[in-house]
């Protein structure tokens, strides 16, 4: 047989016991001896042969290490073995792990134990019957491992032990079967206390070797005590020499006192076990408990076992007191042992502590304590170890030490037949009374809780009976002591006079309600009578200077008042000192106590009589002029806050309510917190103190002077919340005035804006809205709150404008919600504005003239001319700034806010519904004029940037956008009113023009409602009034709605038109209205035709007289019937009646007339419908339309910055884009457009003088891109003075600023050729050649923009505005004059940038916008930078700007690079400066690498180039960024090669001499650092490089000399050494010269040193 089928251990059923025993008689499987499980060191003796497993093998191995370390990963190896499924486990694994288990059970390692705690359930539950014959090697360290200290590790064991022994039951017959097992475990464990065998001392601390076999003998004796509970007295009686050997071992008996709390308390519980159910045990053991329990333990037991300390003491001394006899070996008594002990105090062990030493006393035998031998009663003995004990206790506990002290001092008087003991006992309690009382001592102050009297009452209760004389002698001792409190109560410093009289109050009422029968033996109802009338006494006599004794009498008559009232005499007293001397001492010190008797006297004698009379005493000792302010004003706080109970018995008065008033008037200005909580007192105290009119005042006073002051308000606020919390009866009736509305706007718009709910504006609003809600839940609700509050609401809609709208309607929803119906009928007019409010604004508004230019931008055109009062339809001539400046802009905000604010609130809640029903139709029809209103202010600010007027926090957020959003939103209201009902209400009588209905005032359907409201826009606009006009717009947006109606068709607009009879109709406004919104159908109807054709017939035979009037109205109605017309193919008139029109239309005006320029423009408007019908024909009114367009262009130019040409200007130039788009049609119009100049000029003078129109509507950027368009065309030589045009580039017009852009990028180009020639021919230097003054003013600053505080992303996202527009464009255009320039150009205009440092300027701009500093630079490489055209059309705004942003920047690295170069040097900031490194590097420098290396190739590649030379050759390395240039002489050459790093332009180029010849090493030097410089100062190319270096060699060899500075031959600015010393003969540059004066201060030769004199 093999050795593995030797030891393998099946899991075989038919293995027989006797197999196994004759297997473990050969020490295979059999574990080791007694001794060895308990005693053996280490696990190293372990056989682990039997494994036949490697893995397993080096597992247990490493449990014999005796590093925990190791022993834990082994174990955690194990369990993942024996959870893993495929591994094999066999009974040799548990043979061998039982020898491991004890040892690893005790181990120091708490994750150790756990784990062998684990793996023991874990195996025996594996193998199951066959590990019952393991269990004896096992069993006590498993059973006791339910006992460990640590619980975590006692409830792993159990756990384990629990899954093998599911049954409690089996548990139970556990410790049955391995009885004597256990028993040996025990005394092993208590033998282990004595012999260190468990643990070897080389490897541990003599503190871990304590700590381990403590736990380990508190686990034995933890299980000894349970088998003692649970094992069978037979069982119990068959080891009884094993029970006897443990229960005697020291080692049991030592633990009592061991160190370790848990040690100690096991072996505590095993003695009271045994004290109960083994009397006769402890009996036999007299000497260990004397000198182990009492003396040891008395001295010795630690803080952790005290409490049990106790209990085992208290049970041992009831069971068996002779333990108690003194100890010989300590020679001290063991009582005394025990007052040590108790002067300790609890030691955290709680009340129970104090509850066992009381008993333990009373225990105690008589041979220790008699309480019947006064020569041997150690009282004061007792007495200083409760005290003692008493300092020792927290606040927690100390009542229980007094309860016990209290109650052993009755048992002492009581149970002593001693009087002596019997005095000292009470002497001893009254000391404790004393200085509870008087707070005398550490104890007095120690014993401060209201338990302690309780306390103090039960000794009381406990004597009486049995010693009435020493429970009267208690009482009366304490009555004196309150009685001399009062009498001398500034007596002994230090003393809190008050707090004693609480504890005095306390202790009595507890006294008090002790059975009748026993207080009256000691005379409690009359002592307090006495004490009253004593305190009555002292205060009179000493005018209540003293509080004390005015306090005392407070507390009787407060908590003693019975006994009082049931003395006649004694009642008569106090109600004449009320009456009398209250008044007379108020303001003395203890007025807060004469306050509370005269309060607590009123409410128990109900109706005195003179409650009025007295208070008004009182006041007036309090308001005499001669009482100090301070003194008033703390009384005053008190008695207006004390007075509340009895407030129905007094009233206001006057001179109080004229105080309080000038109080509230300057208590900004001087007022303290005692001023604040007067006024507070004083709104609380409204209706009794102070009447409501005062309350209302004050408030009023104390809000206006807080208005507007941050810090103010905050004040009024905070102490405003306890007038809202307590009153708010008084706060509603405040904000139904005017400044209460405003303070309840101001509530919200705090409360909005903080977060916190704690602060003073959010708890007042809170506690406003729940009072709305109890308001309305009521069987009479109020509505007036609410109406005040919805007035607020409006107010601040009306003139707040820093309030949100959004804000506005959230109050306002939450007041709609809130109110029930009733209060909602009553609330909705005022929350919607309708009344007065909203009609009386629109009227304001509608009362001011109206900007010509609107005709240009709505709906019904030129009607604004039909207006009748001239005043209103246009504004007079000015110039500049004031061209339109419209007063009433404040009005119209006004309005804009309201009717946003109605139209979200209409939006949200059902208030519309709950208007009556005219108040709807005028607010239908408000909500769509001031629609039109809102359009006309968008045309007004055009591109300007509108500030936003619905108070919008983003600030992103424009009045634009509020704008648009309004006429969104009135238009969704518009279209939600008509609905799908087109057909029912156009074939109603409601646009007849015979037919004036009347609107009623019953409601309607939406039929009906429409109707009416057509009806009431009727009304207005027969009157040609402003009102009317704005109506008509409404009108014309009404019908077009209604005619996109799907179901409306052609034969219905005919239908409409016949049955209405429009043609004959006088309302002009309603006419063109519905033309226009028609105007799908006007071009195609037969009628609106005949109608067209009429109107012309009309204008043919137009009076002159009438042309102004008839004229005009005939001309502005034929208008309506020929624009805006979808047909293509529309054709208003025949021809023949076209060329009439025409020649009549240019008939009608004189020439140069600049009147009545409404007509002028109207008749420009018509000539755009006539002309196309004409443009076929030839004959003289070409020159005539010509002549009119010249003229009108005059007129325009006269008076540009007037608003009244707006409208003219732009129909001029759209009849001169027709006739010049004919021109290929018809001769006569060609030739007129090449012989007439006069058009041109006035062109180019109208967009020269645009720079002076300051505000720019909507309708003028119409103009200006009519007019771009125009300009466009002019040839670039009409244009004299193009440097004038610049500053047209800082207008607030893209369609200008882009038209100066394009003009001046064809101009430039053709300048820059002249002056190249002219630079050219500048042999001297002399010619002066910079950039344009007027170019450079537009970049000397940077846009306002970028100096605020406004985000890169949100000017990116926002687009470019004017003036970022103009200083791009300015960029654009300065990098035109360097594109293709030569290279003495460039270095002027460098020199021009450099002076005024703007390149800096444009470069920090640059990095700001396109976010460079944070590290996430746009992506350039999605648009093309390289070029700019500001016609392509992009996504979006912002796109445009980057495209502009990158583009520049390309620019300036392209044309000015040394100055980027030096910019970027120059930044201090690390983070920014690798960040442009980075970006440039990434997108420009290939980009700028190729370009430069490409100009070189192309120069290469043209014939006859400056760089081409017979004796040159260049060739270009795409690859390593290098141009090699080789001079050629004599057969030998000179090489240089100039190398472009990756990062080019930032880092310089380099170039290197690679081969000289025939050239000295400075000159050579010289050279090739003038050739460098070039590139990285001069701003020039690789190409003006090589041109240097070529000529330098060349007149070098021709003999020139080199210049005795920069041993250069060719300067940079491309000049010879000219300027000769006439001493030394050396030739200089004239720039080297130059830098050498001034570099050394004088004119001195640099060679010679001689005075330098010019000459040839």
């Amino acid at each position: 047989m093999s050795r593995r089928e030797k030891l393998k251990i099946k899991n075989d059923p038919r293995r027989t016991d006797s197999h196994h025993n004759e297997r473990s008689t050969k020490g295979s499987y059999k574990a080791s001896s007694k001794a060895r499980v308990y005693d053996e060191p280490g696990n190293s003796h372990i056989d682990l042969a039997i494994l036949d497993n490697p893995q397993l093998m080096v597992i247990f191995k490493g449990l014999q290490k005796r590093d925990p370390t190791t022993k834990e990963k082994a174990l955690d190896a194990l369990v993942t073995y024996l959870e893993d499924p495929e591994s094999v486990v066999e009974e040799s694994i548990l043979a061998v792990w039982v020898q491991f288990y004890p040892q690893l059970a005790s181990e120091f390692s708490r994750r150790l134990r756990m784990l062998a705690h684990k793996l023991q359930g874990d195996l025996f539950r594996r193998f199951q019957r066959q590990s019952a014959k393991y269990m004896k090697d096992s069993v006590g360290q498993w059973l006791g491992g339910l006992y460990d200290n640590d619980k975590v590790v006692a409830r792993t064991a159990a756990v384990s032990f629990e899954s093998v022994f599911t049954i409690e039951s089996k548990r139970h017959q556990v410790f049955q079967v391995f009885h004597v097992q256990l028993l040996d475990y025990v005394k092993h464990t208590l033998t282990a206390k004595d012999s260190h065998t468990l643990v070897d001392e080389k490897y541990f601390t003599q503190t871990d070797i304590e700590s381990k076999v403590d736990r380990e003998v508190a686990c034995g004796i933890s299980l000894f005590s349970y088998l003692l509970e649970r094992i069978s007295p037979e069982a119990i009686e068959e080891q009884q020499s094993d029970y006897a050997e443990i229960f005697t071992s020291k080692t049991l008996w030592r633990s009592l006192t061991s160190t370790d709390s848990y040690l100690s308390r096991a072996a505590l519980r095993l003695i009271v076990q045994v004290a109960y159910n083994y009397t006769d045990w402890l009996k036999a053991m007299p000497r260990y408990l004397g000198r182990y329990l009492i003396s040891n333990g008395l001295m010795n037991i630690p803080t952790g076992a005290v409490l049990d300390y106790l209990e085992c003491l208290v049970t041992v001394t009831r069971l068996y007191p002779n333990a108690w006899t003194p100890s010989s070996e300590t020679n001290e008594p063991s009582f005394s042992l025990l007052l040590a002990f108790i002067s300790q105090g609890s030691r955290y062990a709680g009340p129970r502590y104090w509850h066992y030493v009381e008993v333990l006393i009373e225990n105690l035998p008589a041979t220790i304590l008699d309480i019947n031998d006064f020569s041997s009663f150690p009282i004061n003995e007792v007495a200083t170890a409760f005290t003692t004990g008493i300092l020792m206790e927290s606040r927690t506990v100390v009542d229980s030490t007094v309860d016990a002290y209290m109650s052993l001092l009755a048992y002492f008087s009581t149970m002593s037949e001693i009087t002596q003991i019997q005095e000292a006992s009470l002497t001893k309690a009254m000391d404790i009374v004393d200085q509870y009382i008087l707070i005398s001592g550490a104890v007095g102050k120690k014993i401060s809780t209201d338990n302690v009297a309780r306390s103090l009452t039960g000794y009381l209760r406990k004597i009486i009976p049995e010693h009435e004389k020493f429970a009267s002698n208690f009482w009366q001792t304490t009555v004196e002591m309150l009685k001399k409190t009062a009498e001398n109560p500034t007596e002994g410093s230090g003393v809190d006079v008050k707090e004693t009289v609480t504890r005095w109050i306390s202790l009595t009422k507890r006294i008090t309600a002790v059975p009748e029968e026993l207080t009256e033996r000691i005379g409690i109802s009359s002592a307090i009578c006495r004490l009253v009338e004593a305190c009555l006494t002292f205060v009179e006599s000493c005018d209540g200077s003293l509080p004390v004794p005015a306090y005392v009498l407070e507390s009787l008559l407060k908590e003693f008042f019975s006994y009082a009232k049931a003395d006649e005499s004694l009642l008569q007293s106090v109600d004449d000192f009320i009456v009398n001397t209250i008044p007379a001492i108020i303001s003395s010190s203890s007025s807060a106590h004469l306050i509370n008797v005269w309060v607590d006297y009123e409410q128990q004698i109900h109706d005195t009589g003179h409650a009025s009379k007295l208070w008004e005493s009182i006041l007036q000792s309090l308001l005499v002029p001669s009482l100090v302010e301070e003194t008033r004003d703390a009384v005053l706080i008190n008695l207006l806050t004390t007075l509340k109970p009895i407030r129905s018995s007094v009233g206001p008065y006057e001179p109080l309510e004229e105080y309080i008033l000038r109080k509230a008037e300057v208590i900004f200005d001087s007022g303290g917190d005692r001023d604040w909580d007067l006024i507070i007192a004083s709104l609380l105290g409204e209706g009794y103190a102070i009447s409501e009119q005062i309350a209302i005042e004050i408030l009023n006073r104390l809000s206006q002077t807080s208005s507007f002051d941050s810090y103010r308000e905050e004040i009024f606020f905070k102490n405003l919340i306890p007038v809202s919390q307590k009153n708010f009866k008084i706060l509603s009736a405040f904000i139904k005035t005017e400044e209460g509305n405003r303070l309840a706007s101001r509530l919200w718009q705090l409360a909005e804006s903080i977060e916190d709910a704690s602060a003073p504006a959010n708890v007042i609003r809170q506690r406003l809205e729940g009072q709305l809600n109890i308001s309305q839940s009521n069987d009479r609700p109020d509505s007036s709150l609410f109406e005040s509050l919805a007035n607020s609401v409006v107010t601040d809609v009306e003139n707040d404008p820093e309030a949100s709208c959004e804000s506005l309607v959230n109050r306002s929803i939450s007041l709609w919600e809130n109110a029930n119906a009733d209060t909602r009928s009553v609330i909705a007019p005022k929350l919607l504005c309708v009344g007065g409010r909203l009609r009386n604004r629109l009227e304001i508004v509608l009362s001011k003239p109206i900007a010509p230019s609107v005709s240009l931008v709505n709906n019904i055109a030129g009607a604004l001319y039909v207006i009748s009062d001239v005043r209103l339809r246009s504004i007079s001539h000015n110039n500049g700034l004031e061209a339109y400046e419209d007063e009433s802009e404040e009005d119209k905000i006004k309005l804009f806010r309201m009717v946003s604010y109605a139209l979200d609130l209409v939006g949200k809640t059902d208030a519309f519904e709950h208007l009556p029903y005219l108040d709807k139709l005028h607010m239908f029809l408000s909500f769509q004029i001031v629609s039109e209103l809102a359009k006309d202010e968008i045309n007004e600010y055009g591109s300007r940037k509108m500030p936003p007027i619905f108070g919008a926090n983003d600030l992103s957020y424009s009045g634009l956008d509020d704008l648009l959003s309004l006429t969104e939103r009135s238009n969704e209201q518009l279209e939600s009113k008509i609905g799908l009902f087109a057909l029912s209400v156009m074939d109603a009588d409601t646009f007849d023009v015979d037919h004036h209905r009347e609107v009623t005032t019953s409601s309607k359907d939406e039929i009906g409602f429409m109707q009416d409201v057509v009806t009431l826009i009727g009304q207005f606009t027969r009157q040609q009034s402003v009102f009317g006009f704005y109506a008509a717009r409404v009108l014309a947006n009404v019908v077009s709605y209604l005619v996109e109606d799907a179901e409306f068709q052609m034969k219905n607009a005919e239908q409409f038109f016949e049955k209405h009879r429009l043609r004959r109709s006088k309302d002009l406004l309603a006419n063109i209205a519905i033309f226009q919104g028609m105007s799908k159908y006007v071009g195609a109807m037969t009628s609106t035709d005949r109608l067209r054709n009429e109107i012309a017939s009309d204008i043919l035979g137009i009076r002159p007289a009438s042309v102004s009037s008839e004229g005009l109205n005939k001309i502005i109605l034929l208008n309506s019937l020929v624009h805006n017309i979808d047909d293509p193919n529309f054709s208003p008139f025949p021809p023949n009646r076209a060329i009439m029109l025409l020649k009549r239309l240019l008939e009608i005006l004189p020439e140069r007339s600049t009147e009545n320029l409404a007509l002028r423009s109207e008749i420009a408007k018509l000539l755009v419908a006539v002309l196309p019908v004409v443009k076929g024909l030839y004959g003289e009114h070409w020159h005539r339309v010509f002549n009119f367009v010249s003229e009108s262009l005059t007129i325009c130019e006269d008076f540009l910055t007037s608003d009244e040409v707006t409208p003219l200007l732009f129909h001029t130039l759209k009849v001169l884009a027709l006739v010049r788009s004919y021109q290929d049609q018809n001769d006569d119009i060609a030739d007129l457009l090449a012989e007439d100049s006069e058009i041109i000029d006035a062109l180019v003078r109208i967009l020269s003088a645009s720079v002076d129109v300051k505000r720019r509507s909507q309708a003028r950027l119409l103009c200006d891109s009519a007019l771009s368009r125009q300009i466009i065309e002019v040839p670039v030589d009409k244009i004299s003075e193009p440097a004038q045009l610049f500053p047209i580039l800082s207008v607030e017009s893209e369609p200008l600023q882009k038209t100066i852009l394009k003009l001046e990028g064809r101009i430039i180009p053709l300048t820059q050729e002249s002056l190249a020639i002219e630079a050219a021919l500048d042999t001297r230097g002399v010619l002066n050649i910079e950039l344009p003054v007027e170019l450079l003013s537009l970049v000397m600053s940077i846009p306002e923009a970028v100096n605020g505080d406004t985000d890169a992303e949100e000017i990116r996202v926002g687009g470019m505005d004017a003036e970022m527009r103009a200083y791009l464009y300015s960029w654009k255009l300065i990098f035109e004059y360097f594109e293709n320039a030569p290279f003495a150009l460039k270095t002027k205009y460098a020199e021009s940038l450099k002076e005024g440092d703007y390149v800096d300027s444009i470069l920090n701009l640059l990095s700001f916008l396109l976010s460079l500093t944070p590290g996430k630079p746009l992506d350039a490489s999605k648009l093309p930078f390289t070029r700019f055209d500001p016609d392509d059309v992009l996504e979006s705004p912002s796109q445009e700007l980057q495209w502009l942003l990158l583009h520049i920047y390309y620019q300036l690295l392209h044309h000015v690079p040394s100055m980027v170069r030096k910019w970027w040097a120059e930044i201090r900031n690390r983070q920014l400066s690798l960040a442009v490194e980075s970006f440039t590097q990434k997108y420009f420098s290939p980009v700028l690498i190729d370009a430069e290396l490409q100009s070189v190739q192309t120069k290469l590649t043209e014939a006859g180039t400056e760089a081409e030379d017979e004796n040159i050759q260049v060739k270009v390395s795409r690859v390593t960024h290098e141009v090699t240039a080789v001079y050629s002489i004599d057969e030998q050459t000179m090489e240089m090669i100039i190398r472009v790093p990756t990062n080019f332009p930032l880092h310089d180029v380099h170039v290197d001499g690679v081969k000289r010849v025939g050239v000295k090493e400075n000159q050579w030097r010289a050279w090739l650092l003038a050739s460098q410089s070039v590139i990285t100062s001069q701003n020039g190319n690789i190409v003006d490089a090589l041109v240097l270096f070529r000529r330098n060699v060349n007149l070098h060899f021709e003999g020139v000399t080199e210049c005795a500075i920069c041993y250069s031959i060719l300067h940079q600015d491309r000049s010879l050494p000219n300027k000769r010393c006439q001493t030394c003969k050396n030739k200089f540059h004239a720039g080297c010269l130059y830098k050498w004066f001034q570099s050394a201060n004088s004119s001195s030769c640099p060679l010679c040193r001689q005075p330098f004199t010019f000459g040839r």
